[in-house]
């Protein structure tokens, strides 16, 4: 009889467990723990500092995704508290004490729950956990940090802000100014420019753009830190939301001076008119069109500045950006790639074709060669008459390309406008 009453007091006593910061803590290694931190993470009638502790303690032992769904069922008010003293418990797993340091698991883990929680706080909430993401990649680190976890540094750097890039300048001004570089110069990682990029921050823009004129030994750094910008401003692949373009239009100038800088390698260059192209109209036409024209010593450039410019204007950009292309031998299918099919792919289809048909009548021979591919490859029937009614001798100089490697014999003549407009007049006649 003694023994059965023992035993029943004692299931009563366990029934009857206190729940408290001990026993939470006790509960990471007991066989029933789990679902005992999972209920006192839900009920909404415990503290709200017993519900962080279990929250912590389940995000410890790999359930964060059963964290994220609880909160998603909390009320609001409920679930704002429980963040805000959910995000302390995390840093203090998730922090590291030197700046050089790199993290283990744990501490990888609890960062990349910082994150995950951050959309659940409020502004004050955020403003904290951001400090607290801030401390942990803004680092001579960062580098070997943002490439642990779940969610992999530039995204998070574009998710904390301008905040980021000041605090990540100062960490590539270290590494710039670190002792014992007499011999070779420390490089700036493409993961820490892509950083500085992925912040939105104007000045951090600008910091990039002084990198890539800087003379720092390095031939790959212009290329490295002008694509670091593309990314964040113009394609970045998925790996983050794209950065809105404000930042650029403050350096805009600076970004012009690299596009039409021949010590520049071809890609920074071709990545800087990009740039200068999501900046948006009308901010962008004009020194797009502008560089059309340029001496550049990358003959190729003309098509970039082009391309970029009738994307950044439109259709009201058409005749200036064909007006600008300068004089000279043309390769019929690098005009069509870079300038003609832009305007054919333009809309409303009327307003385009209303345009060339204005070019077909221009002086200039580039405008009524453009004005003559483009009708023809808008399929234009109504237009077929005068096609067939340019007569033109000019030739169109260098129409196939380079054919100094070719047997003079076997070398094509370039047509001439007029040559090239029944040509292309006669295709079109059977479609009628």
């Amino acid at each position: 009889m003694f023994v059965r009453l023992l035993a029943i007091a004692v299931l009563l006593l366990a029934s009857c467990e206190k729940t408290d910061h001990e026993s939470i803590d006790k509960w990471t290694h007991t066989e029933k723990g789990t679902a005992k931190l999972k209920k006192t993470f839900i009920d909404e009638s415990l503290d709200t500092e017993l519900s962080a502790h279990a929250a912590a303690n389940l995000i410890k032992k790999g359930m964060d995704p059963d964290v994220r769904a609880g909160l998603d069922q909390m009320t609001p008010n409920r679930r704002t508290e429980i963040v805000a003293k959910l995000a302390p418990r995390l840093w203090e797993v998730a922090r590291l004490e030197g700046e050089m340091q790199m993290p283990a698991p744990p501490q990888v883990m609890a960062k990349d729950a910082l994150v995950s929680i951050r959309k659940f706080a409020d502004d004050k909430g955020k403003q904290q956990i951001d400090a607290y993401l801030i401390d942990w990649y803004c680092v001579g680190s960062y580098e070997g940090r943002a490439q642990t976890g779940a969610v992999l540094g530039p995204t998070v750097i574009r998710m904390l802000g301008p905040a980021a890039g000041k605090k990540l300048m100062h960490v590539v001004d270290g590494l710039i100014a670190a002792p014992g570089q007499e011999k070779k110069k420390n490089r700036i990682g493409d993961e820490l420019m892509l950083a500085l990029a992925a912040s939105g921050n104007a000045d951090a823009v600008k910091y990039l753009l002084d990198l890539a004129r800087m003379k720092t030994g390095d031939d790959t750094l212009p290329t490295r830190a002008m694509s670091a910008l593309y990314k964040a401003y113009v394609d970045p692949g998925g790996l983050f939301d794209l950065v809105e373009s404000s930042p650029l239009v403050p350096n805009l100038d600076a970004i012009v001076k690299i596009a039409t800088d021949d010590a520049m390698p071809a890609g920074a260059a071709d990545d800087a008119v990009k740039l200068i192209r999501v900046v948006g109209p009308p901010k962008c036409i004009a020194p797009l069109v502008g560089m059309i024209g340029h001496p550049h010593s990358n003959p190729l450039f003309k098509y970039v500045a082009a391309d970029s410019a009738l994307k950044c204007g439109g259709i009201p950009s058409i005749k200036d950006v064909v007006h600008a292309l300068p004089d000279g031998p043309y390769r019929q299918d690098e005009l069509m790639g870079a300038v003609v099919t832009d305007i054919t792919l333009m809309t409303p289809r009327a307003q385009v074709l209303a345009v060339l048909r204005e070019l077909l009548q221009d002086k200039g021979r580039i405008a009524r060669w453009v004005a003559i591919e483009g009708l023809a490859a808008m399929k234009s029937m109504e237009d077929v008459p005068r096609l067939a009614a340019v007569s033109s001798g000019e030739k169109l100089v260098g129409y196939w390309g380079d054919q100094s490697g070719v047997d003079p014999k076997d070398r094509k003549q370039d047509p001439t406008l007029g040559q090239r407009a029944r040509e292309l007049s006669e295709r079109l006649k059977p479609l009628k």
